[in-house]
């Protein structure tokens, strides 16, 4: 039996959980990409669960619907930064460029690699495709990566749901990073064993993004502890950054 399937139904489920969640508490309002990734990343995997991975119909849906849900990753992940750093504009507009260089400049780097290295030889478009895609999310998790750390770093005032919702749309990025890395040390560039384990993670983080979202998580802010000398040093830091990126962008 054919495990990839079952993996995907399992994502589907948790993705179609957690979508739900975020309809029922009336955060499509503040998350509106974010839910729609959701909702794309539910039916995405229902409907790779219940393909013929063998037939054309399930390669050009493939070849169709992928570069769709990279799409709504790049929007998705520029809006969980732009909330994050609602009261930071001058970061916000700088963060949202930068995603959009990183992304370039990796595409860059990986076809010009290949080219460079004569490996583009004998290689088919769909290769091109799978390289561009793994870029894409590469960067990504690095983006989000980077997000963790400002939380985990500055004292922003967050509500609850915005943290929640970065930790869990950060560790479905950095996950699907590091199936996509030894994917692609396997000779025919997946792994069943550990797409499935991937799978079940996913579904588990997705699952417990659902539970500890709540209504109350926009009305109560939270945030991380800091000493206060410390906490004031760093928010300083913080908006003087804000304020170089708001001159910079006004010229």
């Amino acid at each position: 039996m054919d495990p990839r399937p079952a993996a995907d139904l399992i994502q589907a489920a948790g993705a179609a959980l957690a979508a739900a969640r975020f309809v029922r508490l009336g955060l499509s309002r503040l998350f509106p990409a974010i839910l729609s990734y959701l909702v794309f990343l539910a039916a995405i995997n229902l409907l790779f669960g219940v393909l013929d991975n063998t037939t054309l119909v399930y390669f050009y849906s493939y070849i169709v619907l992928e570069p769709l849900k990279c799409a709504l990753s790049i929007v998705a992940v520029r809006e969980l930064f732009s909330v994050i750093f609602r009261n930071y504009p001058g970061i916000r507009t700088l963060g949202r460029w930068t995603i959009y260089a990183a992304i370039a400049l990796a595409l860059c780097i990986s076809f010009g690699a290949t080219l460079w290295s004569g490996g583009a030889q004998g290689r088919s478009k769909i290769f091109y495709f799978e390289m561009a895609q793994r870029s894409i999310v590469f960067t990504l998790a690095l983006v989000t990566g980077t997000i963790l750390i400002f939380l985990s770093r500055y004292p922003l005032r967050l509500h609850r749901n915005t943290i929640v919702s970065s930790i869990f749309f950060s560790a479905l990025f950095l996950s699907d990073a590091a199936r996509l890395l030894i994917d692609s040390l396997a000779k025919y560039l997946y792994n069943d064993y550990v797409d499935g384990a991937e799978s079940v993670f996913t579904c588990i983080c997705l699952m417990a993004w659902a539970y500890l979202i709540n209504a109350e998580g926009e009305t109560v802010p939270a945030r991380i502890a800091f000493s206060t000398p410390h906490e004031e040093h760093l928010l300083q830091q913080l908006t003087a950054l804000n304020q170089v990126m708001a001159r910079a962008g006004r010229r």
